[in-house]
């Protein structure tokens, strides 16, 4: 009999798992909490690199303290921009805090790092700066992000280290709602090859890579394949998760594919409305597997409806399979990404 970490590792490696896995029911998640960069829980804070911070209680998630501008001149990044030294961030101890009560045996490991390359490029520049920088000066865009990117190789090595995850979840968004947010081409000089440094260093720890990337980004798709990222996510329905998934599945692990704009995250949305779609989900993208039911949740009331209709879906399965899952667990009370910006849980 194979266990839950072994089940999702299947589909990581693009196979058809023996019943469908989930992130929230087979996988340990944190964010390094040593690493001083973004909000420092509620209010507005400053973080590492000098960029001010909103996070007040009722917000989706934090966000750039409007008006920050961090870096008003591109060209003078290398004077204005300081990259503190990884090595000199508490690893041991928050490695030790944050994985407590991981089950390595039965579930797979995951670090989350938020603001890769270009989000944290526009959390110093501001968002119309970064876009009209990517056009008029793209060799210090170039540098800067190559600069990001060594920042963030440096991280991963001691994240390796010290926290020994299966799983790196790299955050780093391309897309609006309906295109991306560059040309394929800008994307293809400015970003692709640092992040294709950023993907083989963690695949040179033997850990597998997964990229979050929202919004519309169907036309990466080819080029995350061509990084050989090992899964992506949230998928969401602008992309054609559906088609996305026959066309690919055997070179990358679609995790997500679900209606969060529509019915998932939708103000009001009821228990039934959510139960319903998360079914329909699981019931057209499960078969053929390289597929896992992992919505990303803005709101933690998500994740009861989701176990419900996993454990309905699975059930044969797990006979099937001759596995006994656990007790089913209580709904979560807040994502991994408000319980660490928040400090709190």
């Amino acid at each position: 009999m194979i266990t839950a970490r072994e089940n999702i590792l299947m589909a990581y490696h693009h196979k058809e798992p023996l019943w469908v896995p989930s992130q929230i029911l087979d996988q340990n998640t944190c964010i390094p909490s040593c690493i001083p960069e973004g909000p420092d829980g509620f209010g507005v804070t400053e973080d590492v690199f000098g960029v001010s911070w909103t996070f007040e209680r009722g917000m989706e998630g934090p966000m750039v303290t409007q008006g920050t501008q961090r870096l008003p001149d591109i060209d003078a990044w290398r004077d204005e921009i300081v990259f503190p030294d990884p090595e000199t961030f508490s690893w041991e101890e928050s490695a030790a805090r944050d994985t407590a009560g991981w089950d390595r045996e039965n579930k797979i490991s995951s670090v989350i790092m938020v603001n890769g390359m270009f989000e944290q490029f526009h959390a110093m520049t501001g968002m119309e700066d970064a876009l009209c920088y990517l056009i008029s000066d793209p060799e210090e865009t170039f540098q800067l992000l190559a600069a990001i990117a060594d920042y963030r190789i440096a991280q991963i090595r001691l994240i390796a280290k010290y926290y020994r995850p299966d799983k790196i979840q790299f955050h780093d968004d391309y897309g609006s709602n309906d295109r991306l947010l560059m040309s394929l081409e800008t994307w293809r000089a400015l970003i692709k090859p640092n992040l294709k440094r950023i993907i083989d260093a963690v695949h040179s720890e033997g850990i597998l890579y997964e990229h979050h990337s929202c919004g519309y980004i169907a036309p990466l798709i080819g080029e995350f394949i061509d990084l050989k990222m090992d899964g992506l996510n949230p998928l969401q329905l602008t992309n054609d998760p559906y088609e996305l998934k026959k066309r690919y599945a055997k070179d990358l692990c679609f995790v997500g594919g679900f209606d969060n704009q529509g019915v998932l995250d939708r103000e009001g949305a009821t228990y039934e409305e959510r139960y319903e779609e998360i079914s329909k989900r699981i019931a057209l993208m499960a078969p053929g597997g390289s597929w896992i039911a992992h919505p990303t949740m803005i709101d933690p009331g998500i994740s009861q409806p989701l176990i419900d209709a996993l454990y309905e879906y699975n059930a044969p399965l797990w006979e099937k399979a001759g596995y006994t899952p656990p007790p089913k667990p209580g709904a979560l009370k807040k994502t991994v990404y408000a319980a660490a910006d928040s400090k709190e849980g």
